[in-house]
Parts: structure tokens; C-alpha cells; sequence
């Protein structure tokens, strides 16, 4: 069925792997391999970030290792336009505008480099670019991520703190 989606759409090739082909070669472009977190180790995790992914939907075998986190106590953030079976059984799930992603991890970023929440001497050790990230994240404040992404500043902020979800679980 997909062939004759992307047939129609005027596609002359389609690599069949479309589900994982921009992660893939965002995580090769960046750590130079395409690899991952093994589902084995979100047991261990405590704040798990479902970002535009539907777990309950798209990665079913991974959803016990999350239930397993959670047991444990981590907390499960779902940043999704739609509501999906993944972001209603979350603990908190931001309904961000489509589109707006880009924006919203540069406040992310701007907000952990503002407040020193990143590790220095990793990324002097091993990065190359940051005072140039740094320079660009610093234009998505709180306030105008929120503008972008129908978020609220607060809300951005507890995420980008890696804190808890509010207790009454707001969508933005």
C-alpha cells in the first residue's frame, strides 16, 4: 500500500525503511552510528521523553519496559499534536502545535545551557559547534517557544528542568 501512496505522491524511490530513515541518518550525522537505547534499559530510566512517537502503536514491544519504569517511579512525557493511546496513558502530555518541534528543542536548549543543567566538560571533550548552538538556542526564550508552540512557558520550563508533570496533567 505505501508504494501506491508514494506512487501517487510522484516518488520514483523509496528507501522501505521511511519509518526510521530521518532518525536514522540524524543519529548517524551526529554520533557517527545508528544505534540506540536497548529496551531492555528503560527499566532503569526515571523521566522518559515520548516525543512524537505513539510507543503504544508503533514500538509495542518497548511499552513493558516503560510500564516497568513506571512502576519504579519515572515519569512519562508524551510532546504530540494528537492525543494518541501513548498520551492518554502518560503522566503528562503536551500538545504541541504541528510543526513547532524545532522551536521547542531550541528552548529546551537554551533553557539547560541558561541554567547550567548540561554537562561542561563533556562537551568541551566531545562536541564540536556549541558556542554557535549556544548563540542559536539563545533566540527561543520561554516566552517565544510558547508563542510558537501553543505550549505554555511554565510548562516548557518543568520540562526542559526534567521536572515532574503538574499534578492536574494540563495538555499545553
Amino acid at each position: 500500500m505505501d508504494r501506491r501512496f508514494f506512487h501517487r505522491l510522484g516518488a520514483s524511490q523509496l528507501d522501505r525503511t521511511i519509518c526510521s530513515e530521518a532518525g536514522g541518518v540524524a543519529l548517524a550525522s551526529v554520533t557517527g552510528a545508528k544505534y540506540g537505547v536497548s529496551p531492555e534499559d528503560y527499566r532503569h530510566s526515571r523521566y522518559i521523553i515520548a516525543w512524537g512517537a505513539n510507543i503504544h502503536g508503533t514500538n509495542i514491544h518497548l511499552w513493558p519496559f516503560v510500564e516497568e519504569a513506571r512502576r519504579s517511579g519515572a515519569k512519562l512525557v508524551v510532546i504530540d499534536p494528537f492525543r494518541t493511546r501513548t498520551a492518554r496513558a502518560a503522566d503528562w502530555h503536551l500538545a504541541i502545535r504541528p510543526g513547532t518541534d524545532v522551536a521547542l528543542a531550541l528552548g529546551l536548549m537554551n533553557y539547560i545551557i541558561e541554567n547550567d543543567l548540561y554537562d561542561k566538560s563533556f562537551v568541551a571533550a566531545h562536541t564540536i559547534g556549541f558556542e554557535e548552538l549556544r548563540k542559536r538556542a539563545s533566540e527561543y526564550t520561554l516566552r517565544r517557544v510558547a508563542e510558537i508552540t501553543g505550549l505554555t512557558a511554565e510548562n516548557i520550563e518543568l520540562l526542559a528542568a526534567n521536572m515532574p508533570p503538574p499534578a492536574h496533567q494540563p495538555s499545553g
